[in-house]
């Protein structure tokens, strides 16, 4: 019966994901190239689909991840890179 179905069929759903607003602090462009070491290679953690994403740590001691948008990529990039 359907209700017996398992699998990743089972799971999908039509609906779109929801994606939740979070908060993400303003950081002078100065904070951002210190806690990456000027968006440096020893810093890169991976590589999006929009850009590069370096590691670092906050003043605070928070560890934070940082996106750097590659504007080549699309010409209105703004609402998909927000997603992520």
């Amino acid at each position: 019966s359907e209700r017996e179905s398992k699998g990743p069929a089972a799971a999908k759903s039509s609906a779109p994901a929801k994606v939740l607003p979070i908060e993400t602090p303003a950081l002078p462009l100065e904070e951002l190239k210190r806690i990456t070491g000027n968006f440096g290679d020893k810093a890169l953690i991976g590589e999006g689909s929009y850009g590069r994403v370096f590691g670092g740590t906050l003043k605070d001691g928070q560890a934070a991840a940082i996106k750097k948008l590659d504007p080549s990529t699309s010409q209105e990039p703004d609402s998909d890179f927000a997603a992520q």
